[in-house]
């Protein structure tokens, strides 16, 4: 797939990449962190183009080994919405639904795989695959208003094993039984409770600048590791299940597609996309 060359204008040792429209990423080489934000409006909803602008920001962020960056903090532009999940008008009557799910999958295989140390500052609510993001993160901070979760059964979809698998991993096998049939959304302090998060933030309405500040503080921390025991002590976690997707990922395609297109599932989305519309 084609990508665009973000351009980098510096400013002393910090620097500022657009790629487009969508994600912007700055560096601090002092403190070899980088910020990758979502910059989507309204509500940063995961399209094809966005998600292949993730994967390619996070590319350049990590192809750059001159800058010496360890870490990246993954934001989002809008302080009441981290990202709303899935664009469900990918999902609903679809044109281009392969393309998407793979770009999906992309995302979660560079995120999850990063070198990097992942940093979530999940500044506004994070639910499905905004949830998702956070779940591919190394650590995540929440915004004491946000809510978090899983909810995909509520607007009739499944998540696919490689995402059910990493809230497992999180919160346990129990509660993420629960949680995911139940398609709750929680709520700060009871996502901090059950090990979602890492850190919870209050909001004292000066929008994210407190969130951010931490989050490149945590990230500052993280980058100071030594690199290649940091990340080869994340892989011990995560590399089998990376290997499993990409070992059946032709598979994982076809089984989402293949559900999604049944006419209860475009039913249920066609009607929760009809009442958001409403709202």
């Amino acid at each position: 797939r084609r990508h665009r060359t973000p351009c980098v204008a510096f400013i002393g040792r910090r620097s500022k990449s657009s790629s487009s429209a969508l994600t912007s990423v700055e560096f601090d080489e002092d403190a070899k962190v980088a910020t990758l934000s979502l910059e989507r409006p309204p509500v940063n909803s995961l399209s094809l183009e966005l998600l292949q602008e993730i994967s390619a920001a996070l590319k350049y962020v990590e192809e750059h080994n001159d800058r010496n960056i360890q870490s990246l903090v993954l934001t989002s532009h809008n302080t009441k919405v981290f990202s709303a999940g899935l664009d469900l008008k990918e999902l609903y009557q679809p044109k281009r639904l392969e393309a998407f799910w793979e770009s999906f999958q992309q995302v979660y295989l560079d995120l999850y795989g990063s070198r990097l140390a992942m940093i979530a500052a999940i500044s506004g609510h994070a639910p499905a695959a905004g949830c998702v993001l956070g779940l591919c993160c190394d650590y995540r901070i929440l915004r004491s208003t946000a809510k978090i979760g899983l909810n995909e059964a509520k607007f009739g979809l499944v998540a696919p094993p490689w995402i059910g698998g990493m809230m497992v991993d999180t919160i346990g096998t129990r509660q993420a039984e629960l949680a995911m049939g139940l398609g709750t959304l929680f709520d700060a302090d009871d996502a901090l409770k059950l090990g979602l998060v890492d850190r919870v933030v209050l909001d004292d309405g000066n929008g994210d600048d407190d969130i951010l500040k931490l989050a490149k503080a945590e990230a500052s921390k993280w980058a100071k590791m030594p690199p290649r025991a940091r990340t080869a002590t994340k892989m011990i976690t995560r590399q089998a299940p990376l290997e499993r997707l990409m070992e059946r990922r032709d598979e994982d395609t076809k089984t989402f597609v293949d559900f999604c297109m049944l006419d209860e599932v475009q039913d249920a989305l066609g009607s929760y996309l009809s009442s958001l519309s409403k709202k």
